[in-house]
């Protein structure tokens, strides 16, 4: 990303090379690389379980000598170590995207998942609602997620249940068979149309990430599954397609990634340069996104 020479040297480690969402938090990188005068080097894995692979771009930012590791971790638990280890080696750890279950870091950079989770199961309740679903009627939604190891993702949901068991209705049930994709598509459809199979009364689908959106939308089309509600998460091509159709009920939490990447970018340089925060915790923020949001804000 950058040509500078300098001695201060970043290496940024993402969660998946590719994909819209994990593109967008490269820009955000990318942007505040131009600002700071430091070598930026990117790295990443192909798929969100392979956890070994992440380990791997740690020890070489290790072994290389950086000044600072920009982390998007895939698990909150295994890569505990590793960010230890390059803290007592010397180098600064920013994380963005989620977070690590010890305070093996400097600052993190992030959504607050729980609140987003609520977020999500407030606006399911009143979408079941505007769709016509009787509260006495008996009703359940389907959840998927990416990682049940990733604490981003652990949040979301219990964020989710907890709004939902103050709030729903009694006869309105999440389904007990939370299904977990690890980052891939064709499974989180799969997971989907399963689900749809195995519970007639299904009327909402929570996907907690961009996948597993992209998954069910894929379902709820090639289906035609109109009376299903979805609340998603990021906002992919096919997610915007059906945010755009008027038959279908749908809305999407939509992270601010590039504000992650830029963010934590900017948060690492000043930590080489020896400017220290108090602060380790930094949300980012979510806006939620309809098709009303889509035309105000032109998005095609």
């Amino acid at each position: 990303i950058s040509d500078s020479d300098r001695d201060k040297s970043c290496y940024v480690i993402v969660k998946k090379y590719n994909g819209v969402y994990w593109e967008t938090v490269i820009e955000g990188v990318s942007k505040a690389a131009n600002e700071i005068d430091a070598s930026v080097y990117l790295g990443g894995i192909d798929n969100e379980t392979d956890i070994e692979g992440q380990i791997k771009l740690i020890d070489e930012a290790i072994e290389s000598g950086a000044s600072g590791i920009l982390l998007a971790p895939a698990t909150s638990d295994e890569l505990v170590e590793s960010c230890k280890k390059a803290r007592e080696s010397g180098i600064y750890v920013a994380l963005i995207d989620s977070s690590i279950n010890q305070c093996e870091f400097d600052a993190c950079y992030m959504t607050d998942n729980i609140d987003a989770g609520e977020m999500a199961a407030k606006e399911m309740l009143e979408m079941l609602y505007d769709a016509g679903n009787s509260p006495t009627d008996p009703l359940e939604v389907g959840i998927q997620l990416s990682s049940d190891s990733s604490q981003a993702m652990v949040n979301r949901v219990s964020g989710f249940l907890n709004f939902w068991a103050g709030n729903a209705p009694e006869q309105w049930e999440i389904v007990q068979d939370i299904r977990v994709n690890g980052g891939d598509t064709k499974k989180a459809q799969s997971d989907a149309s399963a689900l749809l199979r195995e519970n007639a009364d299904i009327k909402g689908f929570f996907g907690c990430n961009n996948t597993s959106t992209v998954g069910i939308v894929n379902t709820l089309f090639e289906e035609e599954r109109t009376d299903v509600v979805l609340v998603g998460f990021d906002l992919a091509d096919e997610t915007k397609q059906m945010l755009q159709n008027p038959e279908y009920h749908a809305v999407t939490v939509l992270q601010k990634q590039d504000q992650m990447g830029y963010l934590g970018m900017l948060s690492l340089n000043s930590l080489i340069k020896g400017e220290k925060s108090e602060q380790k915790y930094f949300d980012t923020g979510v806006i939620m996104v309809d098709s009303d949001y889509l035309m105000a804000n032109a998005v095609s």
